[in-house]
């Protein structure tokens, strides 16, 4: 039986929900809903890859009229690709009805998006902040319509100005009548104040538990920074990674460690901000289509990335902040898959590590590379903490 039908939702997208093996909804997706479908204004709160997508465009393609040919919802995102990724899954939810989706993105050609808001309205624009108020100003997209505004990845257009300025000027437009959800793994205290000229009537509902997967392996790797391009070949090839992300800290280490994985003999590819629109589609193609078994990346250009089977996550070095960790570590694991995150860490940076765990209630458990093989060591960083004595 199709849980999903305990909701008025829409008859073509319980179909497409059955047809993509989707019959029980997720604890988030169990909260968000029914209070969505009821038209509360939401901040909605859960570690990645929990179904957080499913939980808003559910409602909102229910509660979206197919006539008349109204743009009737918008969904702002942070970056590119996870637009993309937005419009792709509302798409497949949409194939056999007549709703449009369609996306508006900076970096892409305005020029095009505009023919095609002039051709045919969408009934949901699915965009970048900067790219939505663009066009709202020229008076290409028009808005008098919309009942529902989505922001995914909040926290993270909260961390740019420009970005968020451009999300409060498209709110000044809209008007607070329209229902509001804003989605994220992690939100700042302060974050209800900060919605509220524009959102003033709004709940929270999040998701029980850890804020990071159940079924991920949370590992660490003690070596200096020297060894660690050869510490990371050798687990590609032990633990016979064939789709994994390395993550590193600093925007201008992603071309250098691909390099040196690719000098390695590792079928590496990079992704970067500083890539163009073409440059980061295929490279998340390579990855998809295995020609690549790892993906190089900083956090800024892998928010929001959402990649099926991802068996590990790498750390060339420890995130600095809990955040981070928390984004990186939902790459892997999702929807439930085990997945596994190796952190390598000099004696000098456990005290991020241990930063984390604590922060989080993880518990990282110490790995050693030896004949081949990954072996456990002792009782993780309480062992480090005890040799510290």
């Amino acid at each position: 039986m199709n849980q999903f039908q305990q909701w008025p939702i829409g008859e073509p997208f319980l179909e497409a929900l059955t047809n993509q093996g989707i019959t029980e909804p997720t604890e988030i997706q169990q909260q968000v809903i029914p209070e969505a479908l009821d038209g509360q204004n939401l901040i909605v709160h859960s570690q990645t890859g929990t179904g957080k997508t499913l939980a808003y465009l559910l409602p909102m393609l229910t509660k979206t009229e197919e006539l008349p040919e109204q743009t009737q919802a918008l969904i702002l995102a942070p970056t590119q690709e996870l637009a993309m990724q937005i419009v792709e899954v509302a798409k497949q939810l949409t194939a056999t009805t007549s709703i449009t989706v369609l996306p508006l993105i900076g970096g892409a050609n305005i020029k095009r998006q505009v023919e095609k808001l002039k051709k045919k309205k969408p009934h949901v624009a699915v965009g970048t902040p900067g790219r939505i108020l663009e066009l709202m100003e020229m008076k290409k997209l028009k808005v008098p319509h919309v009942k529902m505004i989505v922001v995914d990845e909040a926290d993270r257009m909260m961390e740019e100005t420009s970005a968020w300025n451009a999300f409060e000027n498209v709110a000044k437009r809209i008007g607070n009548e329209a229902q509001y959800l804003f989605v994220s793994a992690t939100f700042a205290s302060r974050f209800t104040e900060l919605v509220a000229p524009y959102v003033p009537f709004i709940e929270t509902v999040s998701a029980q538990g850890n804020t990071v997967q159940q079924a991920v392996n949370h590992w660490f790797i003690r070596c200096e920074k020297r060894e660690r391009m050869d510490v990371v070949r050798k687990l590609i090839h032990h633990e016979n990674i064939q789709r994994g992300i390395v993550f590193v800290n600093r925007l201008e280490h992603v071309a250098e460690t691909t390099a040196k994985l690719q000098f390695k003999g590792i079928k590496a590819v990079a992704l970067s901000s500083d890539q163009t629109k073409q440059e980061r589609e295929r490279a998340l193609h390579q990855l998809k289509t295995s020609e690549a078994q790892v993906l190089i990346a900083s956090d800024v250009a892998a928010r929001g990335l959402d990649v099926d089977d991802v068996s590990h996550v790498i750390q060339l070095e420890p995130p600095t902040t809990s955040e981070a960790y928390v984004h990186r570590a939902g790459r892997t694991g999702r929807m439930g898959k085990e997945g596994t995150v190796i952190t390598l860490t000099s004696e000098r940076e456990m005290y991020k590590l241990e930063k984390i765990e604590k922060g989080l209630n993880l518990s990282f458990e110490e790995r050693v590379l030896s004949h081949g093989k990954l072996h456990a060591k002792n009782n993780g960083l309480k062992g480090h903490n005890k040799r510290k004595k």
